[in-house]
């Protein structure tokens, strides 16, 4: 499933093709990620713009975005519950 706020966005570097995937765009900053052909490990990319700057952009494998987003999720969680104590 793709993202329909992204109008193909596709480019090159190196031998590396990026498709992204998604997109989310705040005031100064875009969260983004997607897909990279042509490592030879299935890869995918976190980019990170803030002020219209890369801040941060990674190459990770599927397992590793996954813990990514599974340590995310945990801190968010964490902290809704302790919130949730505290009321």
């Amino acid at each position: 499933m793709i993202n329909q706020s992204v109008v193909d966005l596709v480019w090159q570097e190196d031998e590396f093709t990026f498709t992204e995937v998604i997109r989310q765009a705040y005031t100064d900053t875009v969260l983004s990620a997607g897909m990279v052909e042509g490592h030879p490990v299935d890869t995918l990319y976190l980019k990170l713009e803030r002020n219209g700057h890369i801040d941060t952009f990674l190459l990770l494998r599927p397992d590793e975005a996954a813990a990514l987003a599974w340590c995310l999720t945990g801190v968010l969680w964490s902290d809704a519950l302790v919130k949730d104590k505290t009321s």
